[in-house]
């Protein structure tokens, strides 16, 4: 019986290995091997490990758990996810909101199981994590180095039209390699990142050293290029703690080396390519800013010459619009008139005004599809472009291209407002030809599009001057700071406006599972939403409920985590603990600011370091 167990235990290891090892790698076998197994293999290999891991149990007449405190927090926050499936029948939106929530779970308890007789793997299971991460690192520092997408995210072209993913408003590349985005790739690697640090600093051969330290190198490098604040932030965070916490408590110099070195590595790394790319960060679309509502009206005009909705064209028909759009951030109706110009079946649709530029002149707007059609079975989403040629001229320039798509992404459920720069052509007459076309799949039914407010303007001297000559990378920084001005902090604050809306509507039970995040996206889209917290999304689907459960599972993870390194005599575990404890606090500070656990890679990286947490507490209390 005990060669059946052991047998049992071997293949458990040997199918989490394949399972942990392909996982960062999905995306490309899910393209490579059509079909549902290229899809669903790794639920099918996590059951499989489940159900050996059942039978095992029957063997030992007994639950194979961690025996320690964590048990108990994992099975009640496992056990208010069924409650809640169950109690709130919502069929399929409530099915997908289950599978995000619980996912990898399992892992918890099969990574135990496969320590219990050998304690040691702990130590082979994160080398082996460290390992996978450092290829996938090196993999997106190529794609910087390369400046193409090695692997082109389908998820992106869905939501924005083409698969690059760029510093916004500049050509710098942010790298994502086999993910579907930066921030799930830098997410994964600065959850490895402290395991790898640790290894390179106490693992007792040198080659392991100098392997491991290579590896941090790479993860550090590649988190800086996915161009990430969130995780620079918390990345950076969890290192002080961790230098703090072996510097002046536990007294550890090796620990405190290596946790300050990786973050000198961080801040080299980071002014390196701030000073290459100075170069190469001019914006995107030189002339073309993009306006909070705030600034909209704010916006340095020193003069309105005309608005355009009230100007026959030279060209195409003028229809005019009310359209009101819910602003997510100031929790308000936003009502504007808008020209409608929906796109043809083939082709593009054009409106043209004949028009003499003043000086220091600029075109302000704003673009947004009818809230009429922001199901995604209604069209794939418009762009919106502005070109300008003076009239006999064989060619003309854009000025202005962009691409949105309320349908699949709810950022652009709201105005995007715009101001143009037209100061080069200051004094001459010239034919402006406001474009739509229909989206990259070239579907253009439904696409409602509509310019808001169109108006010609006089603005300050050199305004657009003095925004092309910043350093696109410093300005990036120092933006994480900035959520007045800054698109992607409103992005994020427009996020969490929906998410305490929808809390306050059921403060106590929550919308329910399903109702946020990918499982909203895939059952019911036109009514969903992200929190860009994991946070909020326990509140806001589970209610204060939820909040408590998930509360009390970060506390127990900490408590059980920290009595573990403290009482711990061999340093291998105790350096083994830190790594994990750091890893794990990377996630939590993430969390705060964006739902990282619905991303594969880490939900699965993070059961698999709480189950070898749980396994060296158990090992241990025996």
């Amino acid at each position: 019986m005990e060669k059946v167990r052991s047998l049992l235990r071997t293949v458990i290891a040997s199918g989490l290995v394949v399972f942990l090892v392909l996982l960062p790698f999905h995306l490309v076998i899910k393209r490579l091997v059509p079909g549902a197994a290229g899809t669903y293999w790794k639920e099918a290999l996590l059951g499989l490990l489940i159900l050996l891991w059942a039978i095992h149990c029957l063997l030992d007449r007994r639950l194979l758990l961690t025996g320690t405190p964590l048990d108990g927090a994992v099975l009640t926050y496992l056990g208010l996810l069924f409650l809640r499936f169950v109690l709130d029948r919502s069929g399929w939106v409530g099915a997908w909101g289950l599978y995000v929530s619980a996912m990898y779970l399992p892992l918890f308890w099969l990574v135990p199981t496969v320590l219990r007789q050998r304690p040691g793997r702990a130590t082979l299971l994160t080398a082996l994590l460290v390992a996978v991460c450092g290829v996938v690192a090196l993999g997106g520092l190529v794609e910087f180095a390369l400046d193409v997408a090695l692997w082109p995210s389908d998820e992106l072209l869905q939501r924005q039209g083409f698969a690059d993913m760029f510093i916004y408003g500049t050509h710098i590349r942010r790298v994502y390699f086999t993910f579907d985005s930066p921030t799930t790739l830098a997410n994964t690697l600065a959850l490895v990142l402290p395991l790898a640090i640790v290894l390179a600093a106490q693992a007792r051969h040198m080659v392991a050293r100098l392997a491991a330290g290579l590896a941090a190198m790479l993860m550090a490098a590649c988190i800086v290029v996915t161009f990430s604040r969130g995780i620079w932030v918390a990345t950076a965070l969890a290192l002080l703690v961790m230098g703090l916490l072996s510097g002046f408590i536990w007294r550890n110099r090796r620990f405190f080396a290596a946790a300050a070195g990786a973050l000198l590595l961080l801040g080299i790394t980071w002014g390196a390519i701030a000073l290459v790319r100075v170069q190469t960060s001019a914006p995107a679309s030189a002339g073309v800013v993009e306006l909070s509502p705030a600034a909209y009206e704010a916006a340095p005009v020193t003069h309105v010459e005309r608005s355009l909705l009230q100007v026959k064209p030279a060209a195409g028909e003028l229809v005019t619009q009310t359209w009101t759009l819910h602003d997510p951030i100031t929790g308000r109706d936003d009502t504007r008139i808008v020209l409608y110009e929906h796109p043809p079946e083939s082709g593009k649709s054009e409106i043209v005004y004949n028009m003499r530029i003043p000086e220091s002149g600029a075109l302000r707007f704003a673009i947004a599809l009818s809230p009429e059609v922001w199901s995604p079975e209604k069209g794939d989403g418009a762009s919106f472009q502005l070109y300008i040629a003076e009239p006999g001229a064989s060619q003309g320039q854009f000025v202005f291209v962009r691409y949105i798509n309320p349908k699949h992404n709810p950022s652009d459920r709201r105005w995007r407002n715009f101001l143009v720069d037209l100061s080069p052509w200051a004094g001459r007459m010239v034919n402006l030809s406001l474009i739509t076309e229909a989206g990259p799949a070239g579907d253009w039914s439904f696409d409602w599009a509509g310019w808001a407010e169109l108006e010609v303007v006089r603005v300050v001297p050199d305004y657009f001057a003095s925004a092309a000559t910043e350093n696109a990378i410093l300005r990036h920084t120092g933006s994480v700071l900035d959520w007045a001005r800054d698109e992607t902090n409103r992005d994020r604050l427009a996020a969490w406006g929906l998410a305490w809306s929808a809390w306050r509507a059921s403060p106590f039970w929550g919308t329910g599972l399903g109702t946020t995040g990918v499982a909203a996206l895939r059952t019911r889209p036109e009514r969903a939403f992200v929190t860009e917290s994991q946070v909020l999304k326990a509140l806001v689907e589970l209610g204060i409920p939820g909040l408590l459960v998930w509360a009390y599972l970060w506390f127990t993870i900490a408590r059980v985590g920290l009595h573990t390194y403290r009482t711990a005599e061999d340093p291998t575990r105790r350096a083994l603990l830190l790594g994990i404890l750091i890893g794990l606090l990377v996630i939590f500070i993430e969390s705060l600011v964006y739902q990282n656990l619905e991303v594969k890679q880490v939900n699965a990286y993070f059961w698999t370091l709480v189950g070898c947490i749980g396994a060296l507490a158990g090992q241990q209390d025996e």
